[in-house]
């Protein structure tokens, strides 16, 4: 995303410089539980680069941030002005530690090595989903999965979500649960006409829908 904005003539001499670095101070929390969506705040060094218009006197700022944890791509939130960016991770890293890399619009990247330690989560037995009735191809609609047994109340992961051999299913990764229940609007697409949703989180938890009719 790129920010039009005016600029003092001492602004337009910094622009000319060479952008330094970003670095990653702090990652607070440094820890999450593998079954838990997790809220993550980097406190960051962000020189955010800039294209400057000496004729019209303007200044335009590439605020564009992406953060990675491990192999995991996790959105951009929010970015203060004083550098925090404020991300989301999902419940799809196993145990283990993980580096946390951001990238700015230009290229350049920081790294905290080791930045995120991910400890064994506590999750629900499998998953049940509410009854699906005929759907359209490429229309959302409304699926409700429930975590079932024990830890299922207090469940606030992610699950991936799957379908056959031909057809697709979007998002492929759902949002948090609230209390062990996800409510989530989903589109799909199938060369078939017989259809079921099947969800799976990454400790091999799997909940399978009934079979509808996909027009």
């Amino acid at each position: 995303m790129r920010k039009l904005v005016s600029i003092a003539p001492l602004v337009l001499l910094m622009a000319c410089q060479d952008w330094p670095e970003p670095v990653i101070h702090s990652v607070s929390p440094s820890e999450m539980r593998a079954s838990e969506a997790t809220a993550l705040a980097l406190d960051a060094e962000l020189i955010l680069p800039a294209t400057v218009d000496y004729n019209e006197g303007t200044i335009e700022v590439d605020t564009q941030v992406s953060v990675r944890i491990g192999p995991l791509d996790v959105p951009t939130l929010a970015v203060s002005p004083e550098g925090v960016i404020s991300t989301r991770v999902p419940s799809m890293l196993a145990p283990g530690s993980y580096d946390v890399k951001v990238t700015l619009g230009d290229g350049r990247t920081a790294v905290r090595t080791g930045g995120l330690t991910v400890v064994e989560g506590e999750w629900p037995e499998s998953y049940s989903i509410d009854p699906i009735g005929p759907q359209r191809r490429l229309v959302p609609f409304t699926v409700t999965v429930r975590a079932t047994g024990a830890n299922a109340a207090a469940f606030r992961g992610n699950v991936r979500l799957e379908t056959g051999a031909g057809s697709t299913v979007g998002p492929r990764v759902s949002e948090p649960f609230v209390d062990g229940v996800l409510t989530q609007q989903v589109v799909v697409d199938s060369v078939q006409s017989d259809m079921a949703i099947r969800v799976t989180d990454i400790a091999g938890h799997v909940g399978t829908s009934n079979t509808f009719l996909l027009q």
